[in-house]
């Protein structure tokens, strides 16, 4: 089964695709494209919304066989929320519309229900999964532990 794992911010989109054949998880997309950042022309969530939903559609067509959408959405708690936190939840829904329209299960995971925290989200996605390169951060860690957490699901 192949996972498509998503991250949103405002200014970059990191994803990761993972193949879990019930034992092993493999980041089929630890070497090639796993980063997205919006074009300069993209200035509204309104497009960005819309570019990222084409840019999923063309991930999913050139990368067969994926089953299952995971998205890692943001924390609010303590912090409270942001307009940058707002933003990101809103381009959460590019994944969302995409798994619709394929007829793709989605989910949608917080670190708890990953069962890690930020602090060591990269360890665990490195541990349980494998990291990329370049541009290995927590952002591109937490697309990779959703999409792990969505393994048995």
């Amino acid at each position: 089964m192949k996972i498509l794992g998503i991250r949103t911010s405002p200014s970059t989109v990191r994803y990761a695709i993972i193949d879990w054949d019930g034992h092993t998880a493999r980041l089929t997309n630890a070497s090639t494209e796993h980063k997205l950042d919006f074009p300069a022309d993209k200035t509204t969530t309104a497009a960005k919304l819309h570019w990222l939903h084409e840019e999923i559609t063309r991930i999913l067509r050139q990368n067969s066989g994926v089953n299952r959408i995971a998205i890692k959405c943001n924390e609010f708690g303590r912090g409270g929320e942001s307009s940058s936190s707002r933003e990101a939840a809103h381009l959460d829904a590019a994944g969302l519309i995409v798994a619709g329209e394929k007829s793709l299960p989605v989910e949608m995971f917080v670190y708890r229900s990953i069962g890690t925290k930020r602090n060591e989200v990269k360890a665990f996605a490195e541990a349980n999964v494998g990291k990329v390169t370049p541009y290995w951060n927590e952002q591109i860690a937490d697309a990779i532990a959703a999409a792990w957490a969505s393994r048995n699901n």
